[in-house]
């Protein structure tokens, strides 16, 4: 398939705009969700903290009926699908087993009343969230508290944890989005430029190539030299067409002598043929 100098350069252009759309794509995905996942695991940090306190200020208080105000407060705040406490085998042989949220469900609980926190992005069907388990130890001193004086247990037994679920579907649908107009941005000012690119080698480069080719087709066909052509040294097609006029002028130059040579041979011979 023959393809002009335009269209090369166009596909080329193509192609190397279609590679950099797809990897900055991929990159400034990679890149927001590993934002978006950061500043959730802060939160996490800060909400879990939270909790405790909390907790704590109702064990203190003798208010720990009020405990599920408490989670309510936190399942209100934004992207949490999930805020609970998951009860340990210590408190629940001193308590008795608390309500059916704090039992333990899966294996993130499993792992936090072993002493195991997680901190975990889980993909079920179309569903994304991050888990966040962070287990309780009895300290002697846990923020100013003494756990010992209220759980008669050794110091550093896991007393339960604090379990948060966040959705992640918003948040990446987000992410989607800004990918999506980032893309139609780049899209656009492609087109333009490789529009204002086609111009550019339409007016600088093929322009004067056709000019150079039908000037040699005339030549040829018709043996017209006379016809030069426009051009400077400022590029490489201008010091083309420079190149061209003097080979024109060779050519001119050379025919003018073969003439010159001729006509002086038809009058040696003529003169030759008109004597005695």
């Amino acid at each position: 398939m023959r393809l002009s100098i335009a269209a090369k350069i166009n596909f080329f252009l193509l192609f190397i705009f279609s590679m950099v759309l797809v990897f900055s794509a991929a990159y400034q995905a990679v890149r927001e969700r590993d934002l978006i996942l950061t500043l959730i695991k802060e939160q996490s940090r800060e909400q879990t903290e939270a909790y405790f306190d909390g907790l704590n200020m109702l064990m203190l208080t003798g208010k720990m009926e009020a405990r599920d105000t408490l989670r309510s407060k936190f399942m209100d705040h934004a992207h949490v699908e999930d805020a609970r406490i998951v009860r340990g085998a210590a408190v629940n042989k001193q308590y008795g087993p608390g309500r059916e949220t704090e039992a333990p469900k899966d294996r993130f609980d499993a792992l936090a009343l072993a002493g195991k926190g997680s901190l975990e992005v889980v993909h079920d069907d179309m569903h994304s969230r991050l888990v966040v388990t962070r287990p309780l130890l009895a300290k002697k001193d846990f923020r100013g508290t003494d756990c010992t004086s209220c759980h008669q247990v050794p110091e550093n037994t896991v007393l339960g944890a604090v379990r948060f679920d966040y959705s992640l579907d918003t948040l990446f649908t987000r992410v989607e989005q800004n990918i999506l107009t980032s893309a139609l941005s780049l899209t656009t000012i492609f087109g333009l430029g490789l529009l204002l690119t086609l111009w550019v080698i339409r007016t600088w480069i093929v322009r004067p190539l056709n000019q150079l080719t039908r000037s040699i087709e005339e030549a040829t066909d018709h043996h017209d030299f006379g016809k030069r052509l426009e051009g400077d040294e400022g590029d490489e097609i201008g010091r083309v067409a420079l190149a061209y006029n003097q080979m024109l002028d060779s050519v001119e130059r050379q025919l003018g002598k073969r003439a010159d040579a001729q006509a002086e041979q038809d009058k040696i011979s003529q003169s030759e043929s008109t004597r005695p």
